[in-house]
C-alpha cells in the first residue's frame, strides 16, 4: 500500500536529512525499555520515545455505537470506516527533538513528514498480508493508507471489520461521519451578489497598507485552504495556483482541475491571496501562491474525507499557511481533527480556523476552533471572531468561553461583514457577505505577509506576533468576544524589521492605475 505522495519528496533536503531521519529512527520505540549493557560500558542515554503503543482489548477497538451497527448491517452491505492502528508518532516530543539543533524550517517540515511516513509505512506493512487475506475472502473492499495519523480508510462489510479488530496492530475503528446525512448546515455565512466591487475596508481596517508599501505582498508564501474547492479560473485566482501537482486535491470526483462545490471555498481563498485586478481590491496577499483540497463537499464536513484532505495538505502541498473555513458539525467539542492540527504545526504550517457564526449567546464556539492542546505547549486553536466595519463584535460570531477545554476562545478578531469576494458564475463574478470564515481567511493572508518578512517564523511565532500587534477594540475589549482584539498590522514592519518603504508601488497602487 504505498502512500500516494512517495513521488513528491523534497529534493533539495534529502541528503542533508537521511542522518536526521536515522536518529529518529533510533529513538522510535515502543515503551523504550532499557537495555543490557556490556560489562564496562555506561548504560546508553534513554532518549524519549516517538511512538508508544499499548494493547487495546478488540472490545474497546469500535466507537459506541459500532458494534450494533454492524450487528444490524445486512450481509454483504458496504461500510466505511476509519481504522487507526497503535503506533503513533508522538508530535510534541518530536517537534523538540527537531528543534534541539538549528536546522530550517524546510528541514523540519520534511523531517516531520518523513517520520509520520516511516512510522506508518512500518506497522500498515505488517498488516498487509491479513488485509490481503480479508480482501480475497471479499469482506474487504477498499484500503487507503494515510500517514498524517497512522490510519487505514477502509469499505468493508461487518465481517471484514470485527476481523480488522482482532488484529494486535488496529488500535480503534471509527464509522466515517458525515453532516450531510444529519442534515448538516449546508450554508454558512452571509452573502448576497453584487456587480459594483473595488476595494475591501479590510484593507485599511487591518493595517495591509503598511506592508504593501514595503514591498510585502505574500509572494514566495504559499497559503491553502481545505473547503469547499476553488474556482481557479476566476480573474481573482486565475495563474496563481501552486504548481507540480501540489495545488488541487479532489477526493470526490478526481477533477484534475479546480473547482468549486459550493462558494464557500473561492469566497475564503479571494480575501486571503486575490490578486486584486482592475481596481478590485479585496486580497490581503496578492503575491501568494494557493493550494486547495476539497475537504467540505457542498459546506459538508465527513470524518473520511478530511482524513484524505488533511494527508494531501502536509504530504503534497506542503502549505506555509492553512486556512481551515470549517467545523466538525458531529459535536461541540470532538477532538477528531485535533491530530491533524497537530501534524500540521509540528511541519511549521501556520493554522487557522473561523470561531463560527452561532453567536451571540455565550459558549457558542465550535469544534476544532475551540478546542485546546495544540502544539507546541498544549495551547489553543487559533481562531478567529468576526468584526463589523465600526469595529464592534459582529452578533452572529461565536462567542467564549469555550466549553471544550481552552482557556482562550476566540484569538483575535479580524474583518467579517460586508466584505466584497470572488463569486462563482464567471471570472469577474463578485458578492458581498460576511462570516468568520471570510475573517479567518483574512488572517490567512495577513500570515502570509509576515512569512514573507522572516519565512522561518515558526506557527507559534506568526501567532504571538498577531496577538501583540492586535488593537483594541470599544469598549471594552472582550476576551470572550474579540479575543486579543482587532488584526492590525501598521507596527509590523518595525517589529520584524522589514524594509524602509521605497518607489516601488503597492498592490493598491498598481490595481489603482488600470483601474477602468
Amino acid at each position: 500500500m504505498p502512500h500516494p505522495s512517495s513521488e513528491t519528496a523534497v529534493p533539495e533536503t534529502v541528503l542533508r536529512l537521511a542522518w536526521l531521519v536515522g536518529l529518529l529512527g533510533v529513538a522510535i520505540c515502543l515503551g523504550c525499555a532499557a537495555r543490557g549493557t556490556s560489562p564496562g560500558r555506561p548504560a546508553p542515554t534513554m532518549l524519549p520515545p516517538l511512538v508508544v503503543a499499548e494493547p487495546v482489548p478488540s472490545h474497546s477497538k469500535l466507537e459506541a455505537g459500532l458494534r450494533a451497527r454492524l450487528d444490524e448491517a445486512p450481509p454483504g452491505e458496504s461500510l466505511r470506516a476509519i481504522v487507526d492502528l497503535t503506533e503513533q508518532v508522538d508530535l510534541s516530543v518530536l517537534s523538540r527533538m527537531l528543534r534541539e539543533r538549528p536546522r530550517s524550517k524546510s528541514e523540519r517540515r520534511a523531517a516531520v513528514i518523513a517520520t509520520l511516513e516511516r512510522v506508518a509505512d512500518r506497522q500498515q506493512a505488517r498488516l498487509r498480508p491479513e488485509i490481503e487475506r480479508l480482501k480475497a475472502d471479499g469482506v474487504i473492499d477498499y484500503v487507503r493508507p494515510v500517514a498524517i495519523v497512522n490510519r487505514l480508510l477502509v469499505e468493508a462489510s461487518a465481517s471484514g471489520l470485527l476481523a480488522l479488530a482482532e488484529s494486535p496492530e488496529v488500535a480503534a475503528i471509527l464509522p466515517d461521519w458525515t453532516s450531510e446525512r444529519n442534515g448538516g448546515r449546508g450554508e454558512s455565512d452571509s452573502a448576497e451578489s453584487s456587480a459594483e466591487i473595488h476595494e475591501s475596508w479590510a484593507v485599511s481596517a487591518m493595517g495591509i497598507e503598511a506592508l504593501w508599501d514595503r514591498g510585502l505582498d505574500g509572494s514566495g508564501v504559499v497559503v491553502a485552504t481545505i473547503d469547499t474547492g476553488a474556482y481557479g479560473e476566476h480573474e481573482q485566482l486565475r495563474e496563481r495556483m501552486l504548481g507540480e501537482g501540489r495545488g488541487w486535491y479532489d477526493p470526490v470526483q478526481a477533477r484534475p482541475t479546480p473547482y468549486d462545490s459550493h462558494g464557500h471555498g473561492t469566497s475564503v481563498l479571494s480575501v486571503a491571496v486575490g490578486s486584486n485586478p482592475s481596481g478590485r481590491v479585496i486580497g490581503v496577499a496578492p503575491g501568494a501562491q494557493w493550494a486547495a483540497a476539497l475537504g467540505n463537499w457542498k459546506n459538508f464536513y465527513s470524518r473520511w474525507r478530511m482524513t484524505e484532505a488533511a494527508d494531501w495538505i502536509l504530504r503534497v502541498a506542503r502549505p506555509d499557511v492553512l486556512i481551515n473555513a470549517w467545523s466538525n458539525d458531529r459535536s461541540e467539542c470532538s477532538d477528531f481533527d485535533l491530530p491533524f492540527i497537530n501534524a500540521w504545526k509540528a511541519a511549521e504550517i501556520f493554522v487557522v480556523f473561523p470561531a463560527g457564526n452561532a453567536g451571540p449567546d455565550p459558549a457558542s464556539g465550535e469544534a476544532p476552533a475551540s478546542l485546546t492542546g495544540t502544539l507546541p505547549d498544549g495551547g489553543p486553536v487559533f481562531s478567529v471572531a468576526a468584526l463589523l466595519p465600526g469595529g464592534e463584535v459582529d452578533p452572529t460570531s461565536s462567542r467564549g468561553p469555550s466549553r471544550c477545554g481552552s482557556q482562550v476562545f476566540p484569538s483575535l478578531a479580524a474583518p467579517g461583514a460586508n466584505l466584497p469576494f470572488a463569486a462563482l458564475g464567471r471570472p469577474t463574478a463578485y458578492a458581498v457577505g460576511g462570516g468568520t470564515s471570510l475573517a479567518a481567511g483574512l488572517v490567512g493572508g495577513a500570515a502570509a505577509l509576515i512569512l514573507q518578512a522572516d519565512p522561518e517564523l515558526s506557527p507559534a511565532e506568526v501567532e504571538r506576533i498577531l496577538l501583540e500587534t492586535a488593537r483594541p477594540l470599544p469598549p471594552p475589549n472582550d476576551p470572550d468576544t474579540t479575543g486579543a482584539g482587532g488584526v492590525d498590522l501598521r507596527s509590523l514592519p518595525e517589529r520584524i524589521g522589514a524594509p524602509p518603504a521605497t518607489e516601488w508601488s503597492s498592490p493598491k497602487e498598481q490595481r489603482r492605475e488600470v483601474r477602468p
